[in-house]
């Protein structure tokens, strides 16, 4: 098989993060319960997992980053937590994915916000003349959520910029980083992010069912779910400050222990050296599909300003069809449709299209693997044209 699809999930992980999932699921108790020596150790274990996403996104403090299920966990909370009046607005992206945009559209209709969409081109993906207009214009406005970078066609937000204006207008600013941790440096500090959620199965190597959000102090939110921690069992109302706050119930140590140690692979490995592989595969990938007459490339393709995501589409042919053949006869996953980002595919203008092939590479990725897609598709047209 050749794996396309790390955009939705990694494949497959470092050994070292099979073997910590596999040893901790072993041997460890609950954390932050009970008295045996390896509650103890797992108590321990979790502070150095908390440590060591802190220092993968500098963040100064690591009891502000709480593991939560994934970075749809972490978004949600960070959205519907939010302590929201009727009125507040909120800008988005124009290419969010539907872990950002439903809690936004959700609050909308529960909570009476509204949300403001800055204008997408290829060329211009976040028009930042348009955003400070908005902050200029609309003082109801309290937070800005963006994504760092589009899972539908791989464009970087500059997300510097963002940050500096929304807190230049005194905003808050909720990054998704769910296509860039693990990819892109992604430093809190730098980037003027407030909240930031990541999760653990796709850049980070590490396995899925976690992930985390990181809150900055200058953020309150209110509780999002109500249960135990194991650190306040004596009272009746929940602090809701991080981490307790959010990680209530029995938290799965074994895979975020398995996720801190994917963290600690990208460190080890280096983000310039994953960087390097993945844009040489993904400038072939560009090069190959752009000798192919009947495909259509959506976004653009400066691979300096782009994660290794590509959207394409066959002249004639439905994008799933086109992805269940790959499949089927030559081995390829990948995936195809609307990747769970609807008002991308608006943008784009695929949305009337079914959606796009998505090709989307990792650092696992081999050369062999990119060529075998262009090779398939070239065979597929064939096949196509002698059947007319």
């Amino acid at each position: 098989m050749h794996y396309l699809d790390n955009a939705a999930t990694s494949w497959p992980k470092p050994e070292t993060v099979y073997t910590v999932m596999d040893q901790s699921f072993r041997s460890l108790f609950s954390p932050k319960r009970g008295t045996a020596k390896a509650a103890r150790l797992g108590a321990n274990q979790l502070q150095e997992a908390r440590q060591t996403l802190a220092t993968l996104f500098n963040v100064a403090n690591p009891e502000r980053i709480s593991f939560t299920s994934g970075a749809t966990h972490a978004l949600n909370l960070a959205i519907q937590a939010y302590p929201w009046q009727a009125g507040d607005g909120i800008i988005i992206s124009a290419v969010e994915h539907h872990a950002l945009s439903r809690p936004v559209r959700k609050m909308a209709r529960e909570k009476g916000i509204q949300f403001f969409v800055v204008p997408y081109t290829d060329a211009l993906p976040f028009d930042l003349t348009a955003y400070e207009a908005l902050l200029k214009n609309h003082p109801e406005i309290r937070m800005v959520a963006t994504t760092h970078a589009s899972n539908v066609i791989g464009s970087i937000l500059p997300v510097a910029d963002i940050g500096r204006l929304a807190h230049q207008y005194g905003k808050l600013y909720l990054v998704d980083a769910a296509q860039s941790a693990g990819v892109l440096p992604v430093d809190a500090q730098t980037l003027n992010i407030d909240m930031l959620a990541v999760p653990g199965h796709k850049s980070l190597y590490g396995p899925p069912g976690v992930g985390a959000l990181y809150v900055s102090e200058a953020v309150q939110l209110n509780t999002f779910m109500e249960g135990g921690t194991g650190n306040d069992s004596g009272k009746h109302t929940l602090n809701a400050s991080p981490p307790d706050g959010i990680e209530v119930g029995t938290i799965p140590l074994p895979q975020i222990l398995a996720l801190a140690e994917g963290a600690r692979w990208v460190q080890e490995t280096g983000l310039s050296n994953i960087h390097r592989h993945e844009i040489t595969l993904l400038a072939q990938l560009l090069s190959g599909l752009q000798e192919i007459p009947e495909v259509t490339i959506y976004g653009h393709t400066d691979v300096a300003h782009k994660t290794p995501v590509v959207s394409f589409n066959i002249l004639g042919q439905e994008p799933k069809v086109v992805g269940e053949r790959l499949f089927e006869q030559y081995g390829i996953a990948l995936r195809a449709g609307f990747h769970c980002a609807p008002m991308a595919h608006e943008a784009i203008g695929s949305i009337h299209r079914g959606g796009t092939v998505r090709a989307s590479i990792g650092y696992y990725t081999q050369p062999e693997d990119v060529a075998a897609l262009i090779n398939a598709l070239k065979k597929l047209l064939s096949e196509s044209l002698s059947q007319v």
